[in-house]
């Protein structure tokens, strides 16, 4: 989860580029960041997306959360979190 790796919960980046990430189409992407969001566990606003429910999404996941993260961190070891630096400009998106 990139939660995971950042300071608060808010995640800079486009539903275009979380497409790619994820590799299906936009408008999928922003779809599926409607359903969760109308679930109250994220708020989703144009290039950004914060986390208002983490506990609620590792839920979500079904069991598909954890094993991953727990397999990073076995291997590269814990990782200090910086904080995410964010030009004046993307904030008032």
């Amino acid at each position: 989860m990139c939660d995971d790796r950042l300071v608060g919960g808010r995640l800079v980046i486009a539903h275009e580029y979380l497409g790619v990430m994820l590799g299906v189409r936009r408008p999928g992407v922003t779809v599926a960041l409607q359903v969760i969001e109308g679930r109250g566990l994220i708020q989703s606003r144009r290039g950004e997306v914060v986390i208002s429910d983490r506990k609620g999404l590792i839920n979500l996941a079904n069991g598909s959360y954890g094993d991953s993260e727990a397999e990073y961190r076995r291997v590269v070891g814990e990782i200090e979190i910086q904080p995410q630096i964010v030009p004046q400009r993307e904030l008032s998106l």
